[in-house]
């Protein structure tokens, strides 16, 4: 009777897919019944007394029909109630009506005792299930007793009623007996594929972590190598401290990048006020970028960096996004400095409907196709893997004594869509 759902689940909804079960076939027994005598009334055979058989139902019909839209133990409660003066009136008018029936062993006599007894046993566990389907039965073998005793009649009790009840017993006493067994596989199966959930958020954040350590690490050496010889820049020390203390906080954290605080995702450099790229104007989100910020440390370090095209499009970028383009970036100009031997570089951006793209260029030694091997982790993890993370892509034209270009494409919503698009 397994639905494969997790244990936690499987309870409530095959508490529930029984409880439908048994409404539905006890609103089945009352419409039987209601047939059989709307049939012998149309015919003419009980005449008035047939249709008083049949008004006698309906009040027990209607809250039939609000229990099958859906269970309250008020109205649970409230059906057995009406349900067993119903029984009793109709049985006495069916007995009335039929000089012929000497006791109460008749099928159409068990159909409203059935339907009390289906119904009442929808509760939401094995117990009170069966506490609801025997009170529902005694309350309809009660009522049964009293119309027979009041039409004079012999009280025989009818197989089908009984059978009934001891077969929505036995349905509701095996789901309770089977429900641990069915639980342990299915809980060890909801525990595996949670386990391995965890694995893959993990290694994600491993991957992620050690980006930011490598790009971050390797930029604050080589902005060391680059001063001269006594003590660091205020500057540079307040920015190697900033960065330390982020990277001790993600490491601590071992989070994803979307799940950091706000104040936490721009560990890899200072903000740097406005630069060579003019004042603080129309270009909104461009000056609190992770783009930005990468540009102004490569400048710290003595990279000439020439920024051209629209700088507004990175505002189209959701957060993470912009974070990997800004860390991305970082670590080519980077590269730029360590292995390129030039001085300058160029960061172009550009949009073109649901995607940006932004191009790092410089003109030096570059090197040999195939050159981005299991060594280079730079380009290899702090780009490619960081881009790929949030659905872009990198594309890489480099060869020796020309210099190298970086084309990374990320998706992003329409124009029309983007909110923060300027």
């Amino acid at each position: 009777m397994s639905l494969g759902l997790p244990s936690h689940l499987s309870r409530s909804a095959n508490a529930r897919a029984i409880a439908t079960a048994a409404r539905w076939a006890g609103l089945v027994c009352l419409g039987a019944a209601v047939f059989n005598i709307a049939v012998a009334a149309l015919r003419g055979g009980g005449g008035a007394s047939s249709w008083i058989t049949l008004l006698t139902l309906v009040p027990m019909v209607a809250l039939l029909a609000l229990l099958a839209r859906g269970r309250t133990t008020g109205l649970t409660v409230a059906y057995l109630l009406v349900g067993a003066v119903c029984t009793y009136f109709y049985t006495v008018a069916l007995l009335a009506a039929n000089p012929s029936y000497r006791d109460t062993q008749l099928f159409v006599v068990a159909l409203p005792v059935v339907a009390m007894t289906l119904v009442g046993g929808t509760g939401a566990g094995t117990l009170a299930g069966i506490l609801w389907a025997t009170l529902g039965f005694a309350l309809a073998e009660a009522a049964v007793v009293l119309a027979a005793q009041t039409s004079g009649r012999t009280f025989v009790p009818e197989a089908a009623s009984l059978g009934a009840y001891l077969l929505l017993v036995g349905v509701l006493a095996y789901d309770g007996l089977t429900r641990g067994v069915r639980a342990r596989p299915q809980s060890a199966l909801h525990r595996a594929v949670r386990d391995a959930r965890l694995v893959d958020l993990r290694r994600e954040a491993i991957a992620d972590l050690a980006a930011d350590t490598h790009d971050t690490v390797l930029s604050d050496l080589l902005a060391v190598a680059a001063t001269q010889e006594g003590p660091l820049p205020d500057r540079l020390r307040q920015r190697i401290d900033t960065d330390l203390h982020g990277l001790g906080a993600l490491a601590a954290a071992e989070v994803l990048p979307e799940e950091r605080a706000p104040g936490a995702e721009s560990t890899s450099g200072p903000t740097s006020p406005a630069g060579a790229d003019g004042p603080h104007t129309a270009d909104g989100p461009w000056y609190d970028s992770e783009l930005h910020r990468a540009i102004e440390a490569a400048r710290d370090e003595g990279l000439a960096v020439d920024v051209s095209g629209d700088r507004r499009v990175i505002g189209r970028l959701d957060a993470a996004a912009q974070r990997a383009v800004g860390l991305a970036v970082r670590q080519c100009l980077v590269n730029v400095l360590r292995h390129s031997g030039s001085a300058t570089a160029e960061v172009a951006l550009s949009a073109d409907g649901d995607a940006v793209s932004v191009m790092v260029v410089d003109a030096g030694r570059g090197f040999p196709s195939g050159g981005t091997g299991a060594d280079r982790l730079g380009l290899r993890q702090s780009v490619d893997d960081r881009i790929a993370r949030v659905g872009g892509s990198v594309t890489i034209y480099s060869s020796e004594d020309v210099g190298t270009t970086v084309i990374m494409i990320v998706p992003c919503p329409p124009p029309e869509r983007a909110g923060g698009a300027a």
